[in-house]
């Protein structure tokens, strides 16, 4: 049995760091995807190859208690520790393929990377979420319970636990989400017990292109330095989380009712409540490229702002297509990195062929 499944990368739009505290965020699925292969073997083992994390081959074995034994040297394992704890989330959730069988795993991240003159860095667009949306779904697939995908909202609240603990529970799920979901989303955590849940939007209108700032960054730096900051200045913080997340949901109702120069107002307001939000508490969520930038659309018919923790992406938005191609122009002439990143509208996928090489294949989301 063969299954292949792929979830796509995000970018957040807004409601940067306010979505942790409940504001309304919105979200963009990219057309960059994590993409899973699994075949199955006879034996209990479990080979991993991920090419992008310099891993070929690294065995386990499947224990009798479901957990992996990892037969690889620790600087390996280390590479893989998202792929143990999705597979332990898996066990636990009682959807893992644990029959007796092993598998052969492939791991395909190379859209998340960007290459030029020979150098190779990492995008900011939510690698690990992806994958571990991706391996999940093809993990309960190669199970026999594939049908856990279809309701996406359930499944996304399961695999957003599952991924959430993987990082220390600081993210706020918006990645998870758009990988499940795909398109363009509105995403918020509601209520005392945080309840993720997002509604599906259209992008008719939005018209918007992404810059990257030539250097990554970790998002969960990001967020630990902000823990920090919110401990000891927790009244400074939510004002700050207060100001941007009334600002967010404005935004996003202007884009629901297509007031798109309300909306570009408004996408303003928001990237200078993070510059002063930034200033606050240590955070460079502009950084010295993207100051530039920022300073480029001061005062133009288009907007600018960072995507997410900040520091790497930004996205402009403009009012239409031909106000966009003219603030590119400036953008490229000042020798800026202007990414391609289109609209993913399918979110995860997965497909199961009962012989690997049959060519007759069960779609199953």
């Amino acid at each position: 049995m063969e299954v292949t499944a792929g979830a796509p990368a995000k970018l957040v739009l807004l409601g940067d760091y306010a979505v942790l505290e409940g504001a309304r965020a919105l979200v963009l699925a990219i057309d960059r995807r994590a993409k899973v292969r699994m075949v199955s073997r006879a034996d209990r083992v479990c080979s991993v190859s991920a090419p992008d994390l310099g891993i070929s081959e690294a065995q386990a074995r499947i224990g009798d208690d479901g957990n992996l034994q990892w037969q690889c040297d620790e600087a390996t394992k280390a590479k893989l520790t998202l792929v143990d704890h999705v597979w332990q989330g898996m066990v636990r959730e009682g959807l893992a393929p644990v029959s007796g069988t092993g598998f052969d795993l492939e791991l395909d991240t190379s859209g998340f990377f960007h290459v030029e003159g020979g150098v190779r860095s990492k995008l900011g667009l939510g690698s690990s979420a992806a994958l571990t949306v991706a391996l999940a779904s093809a993990l309960a697939t190669s199970a026999g319970h594939g049908d856990v995908m279809a309701d996406r909202t359930q499944w996304m609240r399961r695999l957003l636990h599952m991924h959430g603990d993987w990082q220390g529970g600081r993210g706020s799920g918006v990645d998870v989400a758009a990988s499940v979901a795909g398109g363009l989303i509105g995403y918020q955590l509601v209520g005392a017990a945080r309840e993720p849940t997002y509604e599906a939007m259209s992008a008719d209108g939005l018209h918007c292109l992404f810059v990257w700032s030539g250097q990554s960054v970790s998002t969960s730096d990001s967020l630990q330095h902000l823990a920090q900051w919110r401990e000891s200045h927790a009244s400074d913080y939510a004002a700050h989380m207060n100001e941007l997340g009334t600002v967010s949901a404005a935004a996003i109702d202007a884009l629901k009712q297509r007031r798109m120069q309300s909306f570009i107002g408004l996408t303003r307001d928001y990237a200078l409540g993070l510059q002063r939000f930034g200033a606050a508490c240590g955070l460079e969520i502009y950084s010295p490229a993207q100051k530039q930038l920022a300073d480029m659309a001061s005062g133009t018919d288009v907007s600018y702002k960072p995507c997410g923790a900040g520091g790497d992406f930004g996205v402009v938005f403009a009012e239409d297509a031909e106000r966009l191609a003219t603030f590119e122009g400036a953008i490229v002439s000042a020798g800026m990195h202007v990414v391609p990143l289109g609209l993913d509208s399918h979110g995860v996928s997965c497909h199961m062929r009962l012989d690997a090489t049959s060519p007759a294949a069960r779609i199953l989301t």
